[in-house]
């Protein structure tokens, strides 16, 4: 767990007082539990330490101190040869967690399509889309249509969030010709949504197959023989957060 170190120096003056110097040392943003930890240039010369919250109360004793919540914390180391108090020493410890997130697709079947991530927390966030690099921006622009991964990172090392998000769009073609490549059409990214059929059209709008997006899809036959290669319509019905949406268009089968 990161913490926040500070020092105390302490040193001797011309009229031969030992006398002591507060610095700062680094700072993190810290979860949940805040390790707040000091050091001494002459620790032989330390005899108590106490840590105070913003309302003056003292809360702790000792070289580190564990904040419970966040806010400012103080401490005053006092010499044991002396008897003189060190300088007030103030920290600042801020909240930082993992992030709460969700995300939201600016249209199904759009011709381009962003993924804008929603994010729930009290951290310094940044964003990465599949593999890509990590960005400030919440919002991934021509995003391919299919299934992806959304990772959130704490940028202070608190932590990241991992999700799946799925882009619904469909096959601008196909091409049944033997190869093994695009044999068969589907929507598969409509797979987990409430669909009943895909219906499939010929130009002059005869019904030639309706299929699920579970299924292996149309392999471009009507009556077990082949379709030549053209243009062909479907329509699809399906819900999205609970409300019926349909979507018409076309695609080709190339041969």
């Amino acid at each position: 767990m990161p913490v926040v170190e500070k020092a105390i120096k302490w040193w001797k003056n011309q009229e031969g007082d030992i006398r002591h110097e507060a610095e700062k040392r680094l700072t993190h943003i810290l979860p949940t539990l805040w390790m707040i930890d000091i050091s001494f240039s002459h620790s032989q010369l330390v005899n108590f330490i106490k840590w105070y919250n913003e309302q003056g109360q003292q809360v702790g004793t000792g070289a580190n101190y564990t904040a419970i919540t966040p806010g400012v914390y103080s401490v005053i180391a006092t010499n044991n040869v002396t008897g003189c108090a060190s300088d007030e020493v103030f920290v600042t410890v801020t909240p930082s967690e993992p992030a709460i997130v969700a995300y939201t697709v600016n249209e199904d079947f759009a011709d381009t399509q962003s993924i804008t991530v929603e994010t729930q927390g009290t951290g310094d966030y940044e964003y990465q889309l599949d593999n890509g690099a990590f960005q400030d921006s919440p919002t991934f622009n021509n995003v391919m249509s299919g299934f992806h991964t959304i990772t959130v990172r704490d940028k202070n090392g608190c932590g990241l969030t991992v999700t799946n998000a799925i882009v619904v769009n469909y096959p601008h073609y196909f091409t049944p010709n033997g190869d093994g490549a695009n044999e068969t059409w589907n929507i598969k990214t409509l797979s987990d949504r409430e669909v009943a059929y895909i219906y499939i059209y010929d130009r002059y709008g005869k019904l030639l197959t309706r299929i699920k997006p579970s299924s292996s899809g149309w392999d471009g036959n009507y009556n077990n023989t082949q379709m030549p290669a053209d243009d062909y319509w479907f329509i699809v019905n399906y819900k999205k957060d609970g409300e019926e949406k349909e979507f018409k268009a076309h695609f080709a089968l190339k041969r």
